[in-house]
């Protein structure tokens, strides 16, 4: 257990807690630890998402959303390097979060998934379950979930 973690980050503070345990987790046990980001597919017309605006270097909401997610990983992985000397291998996925982020930690074989209890979540997280909720039921791996 705990040789290859699988920390779910969306740039929010429970997600930045939660990494604090995977890179622990990683350290103690000399595991691998990999940061995977998910965003799904918005058009245009949907777009609530407060923190990624199209702009004329970034033309389409779906391609500012994976530039987001881009941007949440590398800073995910500088962090646990500069504070824990870890590498960590980055991911970036698009879909629905809970499903992806399960697909992405058989596909890398992990072992857990690491991921806070809360994130940037819209009102679907309030109307159909919370992410790590839905990870917790899906997940055939050990879940921590951070509060």
């Amino acid at each position: 257990m705990f040789k290859q973690i699988l920390a779910a980050v969306d740039g929010s503070k429970h997600a930045f807690r939660a990494l604090d345990v995977a890179a622990d987790l990683a350290r103690t046990y000399g595991g691998d630890l990999n940061i995977l980001s998910v965003y799904r597919h918005h058009s245009a017309v949907e777009n609530t998402h407060s923190l990624v605006r199209p702009s004329a270097e970034v033309p389409d909401v779906d391609t500012a959303m994976n530039a987001y997610a881009k941007e949440v990983v590398a800073r995910a992985c500088d962090y646990v390097r500069d504070n824990y000397g870890i590498e960590a291998a980055g991911y970036v996925r698009r879909g629905q979060p809970a499903r992806t982020i399960v697909a992405a930690a058989n596909e890398l074989e992990c072992d857990s998934i690491v991921m806070g209890s809360r994130g940037l979540g819209d009102m679907t997280g309030l109307l159909l379950g919370s992410v790590s909720h839905k990870v917790t039921s899906l997940a055939e791996c050990t879940l921590v979930t951070v509060k």
